[in-house]
């Protein structure tokens, strides 16, 4: 099974984002797949495939972990894009608030899941929220998406959760195993 630990968000700021997205589709949707409301989340650690050992591994590792981040708020404040704006293949909302938040904990999760022999990511961790992938080209977006006054979304942190992600043709499939 393929897993992946993410934050998940409060509903209400969904609303808002699904609002802001509505106008980016108008201008940008011919050249992206958009993510599904339902399947928002911010992810703090990929795993990739797993056995029944690893899941259990990693609620245990969740239950050992102290989340008091339930009901902090995040600021969602501009349009980002990797690997950059002029040839975007992933279309993301980035953070201005409580980046600080989400870093700590994902480096917690590093550090507990390294203790059950899950591989460490190298990468810099850069929490945001996808809203979209470029179908098969990059995409260039538009100036004025990338005005910091596009978006001023503040969202409530609901939980951490576990979900188990299947690949199907119509899209992703998330599955929560467990949430804190």
């Amino acid at each position: 099974m393929r897993l992946f630990i993410a934050v998940d968000i409060n509903n209400r700021s969904k609303k808002f984002i699904k609002k802001k997205l509505k106008i980016l589709k108008s201008e940008l949707n011919a050249d992206f797949k958009w993510v599904k409301k339902e399947n928002w989340h911010l992810t703090l650690k990929f795993i990739g495939e797993a056995s029944e050992i690893d899941k259990k591994n990693l609620i245990e590792t969740l239950k050992n972990i102290e989340f008091n981040s339930k009901g902090q708020y995040i600021n969602f404040d501009k349009l980002g894009a990797f690997p950059e704006f002029k040839r975007a293949k992933v279309l993301y909302l980035a953070l201005n608030k409580g980046e600080n938040i989400l870093k700590t904990i994902h480096k917690r999760l590093e550090t507990e899941t390294a203790k059950y022999d899950f591989e460490r990511d190298n990468r810099d961790y850069i929490p945001h929220l996808t809203l979209g992938r470029a179908k098969n080209k990059n995409s260039s977006i538009s100036d004025k998406f990338k005005s910091q006054n596009f978006v001023n979304i503040y969202a409530k942190i609901e939980s951490i959760t576990l979900y188990q992600s299947k690949l199907k043709k119509e899209g992703p499939e998330y599955i929560k195993l467990f949430s804190i």
